[in-house]
Parts: structure tokens; sequence; C-alpha cells
């Protein structure tokens, strides 16, 4: 996904982030501010460097691939705002953020990065831990928690309260970025629109903010990551029930450490700031964000139901090409989105 330029928001962002994450991590409160309280902080990774010499594992190095160091392992397919990686191979994103505040949790000194294909066959090999992965995607490998979610976001120029009703599509331009999985999704319901394909999802956000379209259809945290730098559009909800994202682990000592980690980011906001500080306002995505009132077009139900009867060796089979099938259609919405 191409993405433009959103240095002097996100700088204002990450300065709040810093502040918040610091006081949660010391214990201390902070009543109601502006980010405009907050330019000159140093990044939330330099707030936490200021503590780490100070820390104390509760890990031991038998557990890491590197003494003192949590090795994070960033998916290759992984796009902004999860994962950007700038011209140098520096990486950042909310995964980036999320592992330095989990590190900080583990009592752990420092931090590095690896890219990885595939979760399973790198944990304990290349990496401890790999950030962004859906359950079903995990191979042998355990997730733990889930810190941000997957799904189809819609957004709409002007305000609008998520969830919207599918009749207030009736009659909408809806922008997606041409050949995208999002374009597939919005296509198998039985909504009135006329879909407007673009290049990039630049495209399709300049021409919402322009009035061109009605909404845009696109993955809900790159939507989102867009919607921030922008001043006239808004969230509007999910079109399919979205999926939790974790961090995967092998099983053992990281694991147990892991999951106290993860659920201490959670509790004490850091985990929310890191997250906001890319995504704005999103909420968390789950059944209560989904557009009400979306029905299935009646061919996609019917293949559903045949699909469903199959049996024996017949359904093994379709179920070997359905997987092919899928992995290509993810391949080929990479770049996409």
């Amino acid at each position: 996904m191409q993405h433009r330029s959103r240095h002097t928001h996100a700088h204002r962002l990450a300065a709040a982030a810093a502040l918040v994450a610091a006081c949660a991590l010391t214990g201390c409160s902070i009543g109601p501010v502006s980010l405009d309280d907050f330019v000159g902080t140093p990044s939330v990774e330099e707030a936490l460097a200021e503590r780490r010499s100070t820390l104390a594992p509760v890990v031991t190095n038998d557990a890491l691939v590197k003494d003192d160091t949590l090795t994070v392992g960033l998916l290759a397919s992984q796009t902004a705002p999860l994962v950007i990686t700038a011209e140098d191979g520096t990486p950042s994103g909310i995964d980036v953020d999320v592992a330095h505040a989990l590190a900080d949790a583990l009592g752990l000194s420092h931090v590095s990065f690896v890219s990885v294909p595939v979760a399973s066959d790198a944990l304990g090999e290349t990496c401890d831990v790999v950030m962004g992965v859906d359950a079903d995607d995990a191979g042998d490998a355990t997730v733990v928690g889930g810190y941000v979610q997957s799904a189809t976001g819609l957004f709409a120029a002007g305000d609008a309260t998520a969830p919207i009703d599918a009749a207030d599509l009736d009659g909408a331009t809806v922008g997606v970025q041409a050949g995208s999985v999002s374009a597939a999704e919005l296509d198998g319901y039985d909504v009135n629109v006329t879909q407007s394909p673009y290049t990039n999802l630049n495209e399709a956000f300049d021409a919402l903010e322009a009035g061109e379209v009605d909404y845009v259809a696109c993955d809900a945290y790159a939507g989102a990551y867009l919607a921030a730098a922008l001043s006239n559009v808004s969230f509007a909800g999910t079109l399919d029930e979205p999926v939790t994202v974790g961090v995967a682990v092998s099983s053992g000592e990281l694991q147990a450490a892991l999951t106290s980690a993860l659920q201490q980011i959670q509790t004490n906001g850091v985990c929310d700031v890191a997250r906001a500080h890319w995504v704005g306002a999103l909420p968390t995505l789950s059944g209560e964000t989904r557009v009400t009132g979306l029905t299935e077009r009646a061919d996609d139900a019917a293949t559903d139901d045949a699909a469903a009867t199959d049996e024996g060796a017949a359904a093994d089979t379709d179920a070997a090409a359905d997987t092919d099938a899928a992995a290509d259609a993810d391949a080929a919405d990479a770049p996409a989105e």
C-alpha cells in the first residue's frame, strides 16, 4: 500500500504516546490533555529506552534467541500501518511499537527486528516472537492475545457514526483499490452501490475527501491510517466479521511470560496508545462495528450452501483447491492494500 507522509500529525501523536506510555509504565496518572501539550517530548522508543538500564528480565536467556534481547519477527507480507519500512530498512508501525512495549514489560534491555516469511518456521530459529499473526495462519505456533483486528472497513465523507446501516449505502459510489480483496468483499453483499476503482488507496481517499465518491472500502487499519491525515473522513463500520490478530510464540517459558506482558500493556493503556499513534480514534473492531442490515448476494449464499454439502474425498479435494485459491488471492492482494 502506498501512503502519504503524515510527519506533523504522527509526530504530535508520538509525543502524546511517549508521555502516556511513560506514565502508565511508572504508575503515574495524567488528566485531560491536548496533543499541543506534548510538542517536544521524546518518542515512545526514547521514553522506554530511558528505563531499560534498570529493568529486571522476567525470562531467562535460555528462552531467547539472543541474550537479553527480544528478537521480533515482522511478517514480510505485512503493510502499513502495522509495519512500515523506511528506505534504510528501519521498521516502524503498530507492530514495532507494541514489540517495544512487550520487551519493556518482559524486562529486556534490547529489541531487534527481523523479516520473516512464515511465523512457525522462524520461531526459535531467527526470532522469539512474530507480530501480527492470525491464529489460522500460526501453524505449530501459539498466538497470544490480540492487539489489532483484521477486517474490511468502510470510510465515509463527512461525519459518520459507526456502524451505519446497509440502507445508507443505497445508490452510493464506493471507491476501492482495483483487484483488491476489499472490492471482492463488497461485491459479495446485496447492496446497490457503484464501485469506483483506483490504482491505490491514496487516490481513493483523495477522491473521498474531494466528494467524488461517497465511501471507500479497504482494510480497516490501512484506511484509518490514511484517514487520520484527512479532515473530512470518518470510519463508518466494517463489512465482515473482524479477526483478532496477536503475537505468535513457541510453547514454554517465553509463552507464559509473553501472555502476562501483553495483558499488562493492554491493561495499563500502553497498547492502546501505540495503536492510536497510527490509526487515531479507530475503535476496537468487533461484531458491534459491522454495518447493520447486510445480506449476502443470493448467488454467493447458494454457492456456500452447495459447498457445505460436499463429503468424503470430494470434500478433501475441494478443500485443498480452496486453500490454493485463497493463497493466490492473498498474494494478489498483498501489494494492493
